[in-house]
């Protein structure tokens, strides 16, 4: 982001992803075509990438689930490639340590966990697989 500007056109965003330009232009104190122009400069540099729904999963019924995974160097890009893959992984990491990998998925019920779980057993470029359930406490909120 360049300036305070483009910072306070993406802290309203995440506030309310659907406000439209010229009430982010009244937060803002901006002229509604600067506004506008400021947005596709962040779309086309790619810090705004998409404007989407914000979901309470446990209220639709989805059990949150971390998996973390120990993965060879050289895997580790072809792992996360496929796990960003599946609809169920909301998040992907590439960490350091022992677990390189840790992803966050969203699943319908425990039989999907465990069906998940085998999968990446199976999986011969993983040669660790921990996961837990959490309960989530608080999401998808705005540091900005």
């Amino acid at each position: 982001m360049t300036d305070a500007l483009d910072r306070r056109l993406v802290a309203a965003l995440c506030a309310d992803g659907r406000a439209d330009v010229r009430s982010l232009a009244a937060e803002t104190d901006t002229a509604a075509t600067t506004v506008q122009d400021r947005l596709r400069a962040l779309e086309d540099g790619g810090v705004i990438t998409g404007y989407a729904a914000r979901l309470d999963y446990d209220r639709l019924g989805f059990e949150t689930a971390i998996f973390r995974l120990a993965v060879d160097h050289g895997a580790i890009d072809d792992v996360t490639a496929r796990l960003r893959e599946k609809p169920a992984f909301v998040t992907v990491y590439e960490t350091s340590g022992h677990h390189t990998v840790v992803a966050v998925g969203k699943f319908g019920d425990e039989n999907a966990i465990g069906a998940c779980l085998q999968e990446l057993h199976a999986d011969a470029a993983i040669r660790v697989v921990d996961v837990v359930r959490a309960d989530v406490i608080s999401e998808a909120e705005c540091p900005l």
